[in-house]
């Protein structure tokens, strides 16, 4: 269904605006009241609308999801640390699981293909691939090995050297190791100090997303049963029992410190938390009714479900925006402009288009 998108864009500002206004005069009333971190690293009317929702929420057993690559810091932690082990000897042919080699490695007299090419031809077949894929390329390695080989990787002061085919020719690449937002990092413990717990809802490696989210080191202090995200079966190599870190936080048992010296297999947990499985780990995991006053993320097609169908606008609950590229909003003001139609056209509430907050990477650095 089309729209006419300079009305789609109006209908967008007109509701951030109306949120914004609303939010100033929530937060006059209620900010000197809220406990945790300001929002110092937001632009004021961001941080006003945020804070006039988690004044609205504070203490109620409300809860928000965030997914973490480029929303909850900056780029993409899969996509670095698969050079990044590359690079250093560790995620070789020789290492990586024959299940994974799922298409031959494009070499020729000059070039032996790097591991983010050969991660980024399975992107180009269909995003459904290479999304398992770059979690399944762990198996091997231990919880503790790799946690510390993410400690490293957020260590580097510079980019990751690798390369890439454009059609075929091999393209010299650097990439960025994740970067902390500070903005989120505020959030996060903002929301937290006012009684709205904070998950996480990542798309990719659950434990190599735990070991950023919630160690005290990086700010963010998200519980570690609070994070979901692609899930590898683990394995202990001295009894064989099998397990994974979901399966003990529904039975009761889990123990991060125990778990690390656990193999990551390459045999995934389902659902898997990309697209509609995000939502779906929404009802999985955290509440089958209940949902979040806030959803963060910045990709359509992974974070859009999530968005669309998982905040509660009638708390006043936010879609909050991460814009990190014109493209991606292009597409997402289409879908925010279609599924409004689709709503009314139901005879549903529209809330499709009501209350998001957008800011740029650079705002909340």
């Amino acid at each position: 269904m089309k729209h006419n998108r300079a009305k789609t864009a109006g209908a967008i500002a007109g509701a951030m605006l109306a949120l914004t206004s609303n939010a100033e005069v929530h937060r006059r009333n209620f900010t000197a009241t809220l406990a945790g971190p300001s929002l110092t690293h937001w632009p004021a009317d961001a941080a006003a609308s945020l804070d006039a929702m988690i004044a609205k929420n504070a203490n109620q057993s409300n809860y928000a999801v965030f997914d973490e690559d480029n929303t909850s810091y900056h780029y993409d932690i899969e996509e670095s640390m698969i050079p990044y082990l590359d690079n250093i000897g560790v995620l070789t042919r020789g290492f990586l699981d024959p299940a994974l080699k799922l298409i031959p490695f494009k070499d020729n007299s000059t070039y032996n293909e790097s591991m983010y090419s050969y991660y980024s031809r399975l992107c180009d077949i269909d995003d459904l691939l290479c999304y398992p894929w770059a979690a399944q390329v762990f198996s091997g390695l231990t919880l503790r090995e790799l946690k510390g080989h993410v400690d490293n990787l957020l260590a580097l002061n510079g980019t990751i050297s690798t390369s890439y085919y454009d059609g075929d020719i091999a393209v010299p690449y650097e990439v960025s190791p994740p970067r902390i937002f500070r903005g989120q990092v505020e959030l996060y413990n903002r929301l937290m100090a006012n009684g709205i717990a904070v998950y996480v809802m990542s798309a990719s490696s659950e434990e190599l997303v735990r070991m950023v989210a919630s160690d005290p080191k990086y700010g963010y202090n998200v519980p570690p049963e609070n994070v979901i995200g692609v899930t590898t079966v683990l394995k202990n190599t001295t009894s064989g029992d099998l397990t994974t870190a979901r399966k003990q936080i529904d039975e009761g048992t889990y123990d991060e410190e125990a778990n690390l010296d656990l193999l990551v297999t390459q045999y995934l947990w389902t659902p898997a938390t990309w697209m509609a499985g995000k939502f779906a780990g929404i009802i999985t995991y955290i509440d089958n009714w209940k949902m979040p006053v806030l959803v963060g993320g910045d990709t359509p097609a992974s974070d859009g479900p999530m968005q669309f169908h998982g905040v509660d606008v009638s708390k006043g609950g936010i879609h909050l925006w991460i814009n990190r590229t014109a493209s991606y909003w292009e597409q997402m003001s289409g879908m925010i402009a279609d599924f409004a139609q689709e709503q009314a056209d139901l005879g549903l509430p529209v809330t499709a288009d009501k209350n998001w907050v957008v800011v740029s990477p650079e705002d909340i650095l």
